[in-house]
C-alpha cells in the first residue's frame, strides 16, 4: 500500500505525493523510495530557484529609477508566501514531523478500533472539521491561482514610448526575473510563468492543509482526553470491592496521564520543528495582507480588480483563522482538563490516586501552546495583532506615498 488508510490525512496525503511533499511513502520498498526522493529534491530545488529570480526581479524593481509599484505589491504578495511554504517543506523532512504524521497515523488507527464509540464519534467530529478546511482553503487557494494566471487578459496594460511608437508591454501573471526577452517570446514565458504559478500554489496549499492536519489532531486528542476524564468515575459501579477499584482507578488514571504526557511532547515537537517557520509564517502574514489590499490603490478600479483582491484576501484571512482559531482552541481544551478532572468525584479516592490527580491538575493550569519563535504563541490573541499590523503598514504605505 502506498499510502496508509487515514481519515484525517487523506486528502493532503493524496494532493501531497504528486508534488513530492508527503514525507512518509515507500518506506519498505527501498527502490521506489529512493526515486521519489529524486522526484521531490528536483520539485524542491526548481521551486528555489523560482523564488530566487522572484527576488532578484523585486532587487531590479525597488533600484529602478521609476518605482513600479504595482508589480512591486504583486511580487511581495506572493514572494513571501512561497518562501515561508518552503521552509515548511524543509521541516517536513525532519525526523521530528515524519514523526508527527506517524503518530497520526498509528492513533487514528487504535481510535477506529477503540470499543468506546463516543471516543470515535469525537475524532471523526474533528475529521469532518478538517475536511472542511481543507476543501474551503484548496478550492478558494486555486481560485485565486486561476485568477493570476487570467489576470494579464483583463489588466490596463503598460505602454512605453519607442521610436516615437507607442508599444504595449504584455504582462505575465507573476513577477519574477527572466532569461529571455518576454515581449519576444510571451507565450513560452507565459506558459513558464503558469507552470511555475501552479507548482508554487500546489506546495503552498498542500504544505498548509497537512499543517492544519497536524494542529487539528491534537485538538482531537485533547478533547478525547476531556471525554475520558469526565468518564472516569462511571466504571465504579461495575467494581466488585474496594480494593479491586482501588487498583483499577488507578491503573485507569495512569493511562490518562500517559495520554497527556503524549500531547505535551507532540506539541512540544511540533514547536521544535516548526516554532521557527511559523514565526516567518507571522511575520509575513500582515505584510503579505497589507500588499493584496494596497494592489487596490494602485491598480484601476473594475469588477475584475476588485473581485481578484478581494478573493486573495479572504483566501489569506481563511488561511489565517484556520490556523490561529484552532492554536486557540488547543490552549482553552489544554487548560479546561484540569476543571474536567475537578468536576470528578477525585475526592472519592485514595491517598495515591489522589495526589495523581492534584499534581494532574496542576500541570493543566500551564496551557498548551503552539509557539511562533521562542516567545510568541498561536491564538486569537496573536491573529488580531496581524491584523492590526496589516493596518500600519497600509497607513505607512499611504502616508509615504501620499
Amino acid at each position: 500500500m502506498i499510502l496508509p488508510n487515514n481519515q484525517l490525512l487523506k486528502i493532503p496525503m493524496c494532493l501531497s505525493i504528486t508534488v513530492g511533499i508527503w514525507p512518509i511513502i515507500f518506506m519498505e520498498n527501498k527502490r521506489l523510495k529512493k526515486i521519489y526522493d529524486v522526484f521531490a529534491i528536483i520539485y524542491y530545488y526548481y521551486y528555489l530557484e523560482y523564488i530566487l529570480r522572484a527576488y532578484y526581479q523585486l532587487t531590479i524593481l525597488l533600484r529602478a529609477e521609476h518605482l513600479n509599484v504595482e508589480e512591486i505589491l504583486g511580487n511581495l504578495c506572493i514572494t513571501l508566501i512561497y518562501t515561508v511554504s518552503m521552509f515548511r517543506l524543509k521541516a517536513f523532512n525532519t525526523r521530528e514531523i515524519k514523526a508527527l504524521f506517524a503518530n497520526i497515523i498509528k492513533t487514528e488507527d487504535e481510535i477506529l478500533r477503540n470499543s468506546d464509540l463516543k471516543i470515535q464519534k469525537i475524532y471523526m467530529f474533528y475529521v469532518r472539521n478538517n475536511m472542511i478546511y481543507n476543501i474551503l482553503f484548496l478550492f478558494n487557494g486555486w481560485v485565486v491561482s486561476f485568477l493570476y494566471f487570467l489576470h494579464p487578459f483583463f489588466m490596463e496594460l503598460p505602454t512605453m514610448i519607442v521610436n516615437n511608437e507607442t508599444v504595449t508591454l504584455k504582462t505575465l501573471p507573476l513577477s519574477t526575473w527572466w532569461p529571455i526577452n518576454i515581449q519576444k517570446h510571451y507565450w513560452i514565458a507565459y506558459c513558464w510563468n503558469v507552470f511555475d504559478g501552479t507548482l508554487g500554489s500546489s506546495f503552498v496549499i498542500n504544505s498548509d492543509i497537512l499543517t492544519f492536519c497536524v494542529i487539528v489532531f491534537a485538538l482531537s486528542q485533547l478533547k478525547i482526553l476531556s471525554y475520558r476524564l469526565r468518564q472516569f468515575n462511571d466504571e465504579r459501579k461495575n467494581i466488585d470491592n474496594t480494593r479491586n477499584c482501588d487498583e483499577y482507578f488507578k491503573k485507569t488514571f495512569v493511562n490518562l496521564v500517559n495520554e497527556h504526557q503524549n500531547i505535551i511532547k507532540y506539541i512540544d515537537t511540533f514547536n521544535q520543528a516548526m516554532k521557527y517557520v511559523m514565526l516567518f509564517d507571522f511575520l509575513q502574514c500582515s505584510v503579505q495582507l497589507a500588499t493584496i489590499t494596497l494592489q487596490l490603490l494602485v491598480m484601476e478600479i473594475n469588477a475584475q480588480n476588485v473581485f481578484f483582491v478581494g478573493e486573495f484576501m479572504f483566501t489569506m484571512i481563511i488561511r489565517i483563522v484556520i490556523y490561529y482559531f484552532n492554536a486557540n482552541e488547543v490552549i482553552f481544551q489544554s487548560q479546561a482538563l484540569a476543571m474536567d478532572l475537578w468536576q470528578t468525584n477525585w475526592y472519592e479516592q485514595n491517598a495515591e490516586v489522589k495526589k495523581m490527580m492534584m499534581f494532574f491538575m496542576a500541570r493543566a493550569q500551564r496551557p498548551l501552546k503552539f509557539q511562533i519563535g521562542p516567545f510568541g504563541v498561536m491564538s486569537l490573541e496573536t491573529f488580531i495583532t496581524i491584523l492590526k499590523a496589516t493596518y500600519s503598514y497600509m497607513m505607512l504605505f499611504i502616508n509615504t506615498s501620499g
